[in-house]
C-alpha cells in the first residue's frame, strides 16, 4: 500500500462501526414509519389494497437489503473490534466442525481472526448450496502447493435466470426472489486476509473457490 493511503484506511478502520450504525438509523426508521403507512391506508381505505401491499413490501425488502450490506460491509471490511492481532488457524480444525465434516488431512494453518475465518467458511458452504442443485453437487477441502481451497461443484438450481457474474454482488438475489449476501461477504473475509473467492462455468457446470494462503502473512 502507498504511504499516503494510510490515513484512508486508518480512518476506515475507526469509524467503519459508527457509519453503519449512522446508516442503519434512517433505515430503521424508514421501516418503521412504513409500517405506519401501511396501517394508515389500510385505515383511510377500510381494507388491504394488493398493489399497495406489494409495493410496501418491495420497499420493505430494499430497506432490510440496505441494512445488511451495510453491516457486511463497513463491518466485516476492517479488523474485529477488541484489537486482537492475528493469529494461527487451523483451517483443517475448522472444516471438521461441519456437518458433514470436510475431512483435510494435517493441518493447514493461517493467519488471521478466527471468528472471521469461520464466519467466511460458513457462508461460503451456505451460499454453494442454495446456489447449486443437491443432485450431484459437490465439496471438497484441499491443502497444497503453499494454499488452502474449498471447492464446491454442481449444476445451478436455477438455470434459466442464472449469471455468473452476478453471484458475488450484495445485491444478488436468488432464484426464489430473496436477497443473498453470503458469497459477497464471503469474498469480502476472504480478500481482507489474502485469499480470493471466484467462480468459474464450463457447460451446465459451475465452480466456487474459496481460497487463503497458508502461513503468515
Amino acid at each position: 500500500m502507498e504511504p499516503w493511503l494510510d490515513n484512508f484506511a486508518r480512518a476506515n478502520f475507526r469509524r467503519s462501526s459508527d457509519t453503519a450504525h449512522d446508516l442503519k438509523t434512517p433505515l430503521n426508521v424508514a421501516v418503521l414509519n412504513l409500517e405506519l403507512l401501511r396501517m394508515r391506508i389500510r385505515k383511510l381505505l377500510d381494507g388491504d389494497d394488493e398493489k399497495i401491499l406489494g409495493y410496501a413490501s418491495c420497499i420493505e425488502v430494499e430497506l432490510r437489503r440496505m441494512a445488511r450490506i451495510f453491516d457486511a460491509f463497513f463491518l466485516l471490511s476492517t479488523p474485529p473490534k477488541g484489537g486482537e492481532e492475528p493469529a494461527a488457524v487451523d483451517l483443517a480444525a475448522l472444516c471438521a466442525d461441519f456437518d458433514p465434516p470436510l475431512q483435510l488431512a494435517g493441518t493447514a494453518f493461517v493467519t488471521a481472526h478466527e471468528s472471521r475465518i469461520r464466519q467466511a467458511l460458513k457462508l461460503f458452504i451456505e451460499g454453494a448450496c442454495r446456489l447449486l442443485a443437491s443432485d450431484g453437487r459437490t465439496i471438497a477441502a484441499v491443502s497444497e502447493q503453499g494454499e488452502f481451497r474449498l471447492i464446491c461443484a454442481g449444476r445451478p438450481a436455477s438455470a434459466e435466470d442464472f449469471e455468473l457474474t452476478r453471484i458475488f454482488k450484495f445485491y444478488y438475489t436468488d432464484p426464489s426472489g430473496n436477497p443473498d449476501l453470503s458469497l459477497a461477504t464471503a469474498r469480502l473475509i476472504a480478500e481482507t486476509y489474502g485469499g480470493e473467492l471466484n467462480a468459474t462455468q464450463e457447460s451446465d457446470k459451475v465452480t466456487l473457490r474459496l481460497s487463503f494462503p497458508l502461513g503468515e502473512r
